[in-house]
């Protein structure tokens, strides 16, 4: 049976939005994915070393994707009422505050990598591996910041083609700068992780670049030198949005770099095998992010027009078609698992524990779905605050607490972290489901 057969409308344009920002969202993490792989070949403390960066670059990600968010939900419900003028200034200051957020955590990660490294468990080998590839890529938040930004813009009204073909654009490039750079070519022997850096550095640049030009072309978002003009009101307006969506990101990030050291402190085949599979997972959670796109550009344009009827049918079917997807590929990767390990590691023991971990990851999937289409309706309801609270519950009560006593001290390993990873997940669906039942959810905007 269609899924879309009862309201075609509706979830065929949930469809045609989520898929190219899935396919954006893809490329993005195959950025990471092209690093894993190549750096592989370095051996295992390698991975470790891109992973302990990785860790925070996600945090720091995830910060800027609340920056992004209340530009996406202002953006979207400006768009809804046809005020074009009010959207190209969310815009502008959705890029300012963009920019100064980059700028302060690329200068703190800087200045304190070491304790930062250090508060990750990684010393000694670890440290002098992560170093180099640590500051680079976190140096470079400012890029990160702005983009996320600017593919925001283009989400919020529908556009998600066109940083689709930005990403294309920007993997092919960094597929051959990350061959060149850690190799070598010729007489030139390559910068081993270091060049994995730097060509991740080149790549966000040309990307960062291409969308700026694209989006001149486009009247919603070229931005003029009239709405280059700093508003206190909204400024503010977004701030206040945005702190508790960066929050609610930021605690998810700080109680992962919690149990993501005590994961390093569990060996390096344990280690390993966490990096492998959560590289292999954001296949599925990625489709999810997709779908989270879909609904707040849909759900933010129907309250924009006025039309609540539509709310409540964009978020049913961005949840519908997130949860299937999520939950075939998964089963997919899981039933996989023993040949793509081998793309990581020849290791038995390491592809063994993968599977195991990515069984438990299937179950979780409709419950991760719920979660990512419900913060992002939420929000685009105009609550960033019940998301954050339910982050802050799931992630320290649930997730972080249950890895230290049962992975950690009971000494139930990386399953254990895993099965926590999924009761957070099913906690914070039912929360958002109770909210979602017991609460009017659709609010005004400062």
């Amino acid at each position: 049976m269609d899924i879309s057969s009862k309201n075609p409308g509706h979830a065929r344009r949930i469809f045609d939005i989520a898929l190219p920002a899935i396919g954006e969202a893809y490329l993005q993490n195959l950025l990471g994915v092209v690093d894993a792989v190549f750096i592989a070949k370095l051996g295992l403390i390698a991975i470790d070393a891109v992973g302990v960066t990785n860790i925070y670059n996600m945090t720091y990600i995830g910060v800027f994707t609340a920056i992004s968010a209340a530009l996406s939900v202002f953006l979207s419900r400006s768009v809804g009422a046809k005020n074009l003028e009010r959207g190209r200034s969310v815009i502008w200051h959705g890029f300012v505050l963009a920019c100064v957020l980059g700028l302060v955590v690329s200068m703190g990660s800087i200045a304190f990598a070491v304790p930062l490294l250090h508060m990750m468990g990684a010393h000694g080998t670890l440290q002098s591996m992560a170093y180099p590839y640590f500051t680079v890529v976190l140096g470079i938040s400012p890029l990160i910041s702005l983009f996320t930004a600017q593919s925001s813009a283009f989400r919020a009204i529908g556009m998600t083609k066109v940083p689709l073909r930005v990403g294309l654009e920007m993997n092919a490039i960094h597929v051959v700068l990350d061959y060149v750079l850690i190799f070598g070519v010729g007489s030139f022997h390559g910068l081993g992780i270091k060049g994995a850096a730097i060509a991740m550095v080149l790549a966000r640049l040309y990307a960062l670049i291409r969308l700026w030009r694209k989006s001149r072309d486009v009247d919603a978002l070229a931005l003029r030198v009239s709405d280059l003009k700093l508003s206190g009101t909204l400024g503010w307006s977004m701030a206040k949005f945005a702190i508790p969506a960066a929050l609610e990101r930021l605690s998810m990030r700080l109680g992962q770099v919690i149990y993501f050291g005590l994961i390093v402190r569990m060996g390096t085949d344990v280690y390993a095998t966490h990096n492998i599979a959560g590289t292999l997972t954001t296949f599925a959670s990625t489709i999810g992010t997709g779908f989270a796109t879909a609904a707040t550009a849909t759900i933010g344009q129907a309250i924009g027009s006025g039309n609540e009827k539509d709310v409540r049918m964009y978020r049913r079917w961005s949840y519908i078609e997130s949860a299937i997807s999520m939950t075939v590929v998964t089963i997919v990767i899981c039933l996989s698992s023993p040949w793509l390990g081998l793309l990581f590691t020849h290791n038995q023991h390491v592809i063994h524990l993968l599977f195991l971990v990515l069984a438990i990851d299937v179950v979780s999937q409709p419950f991760l779905a719920a979660v990512l289409v419900d913060t992002s309706a939420i929000q685009a309801g105009g609550n960033s605050k019940f998301p954050m609270v339910t982050t802050m519950i799931g992630i320290w009560g649930v997730r972080t607490l249950g890895v230290y006593l049962l992975a950690w001290r009971l000494g139930w390993g990386l399953t254990a972290v895993w099965g926590c990873i999924a009761a957070d997940n099913a906690l914070r669906a039912g929360l958002f489901l109770w909210y979602r039942k017991t609460r009017n959810w659709v609010q005004k905007l400062a």
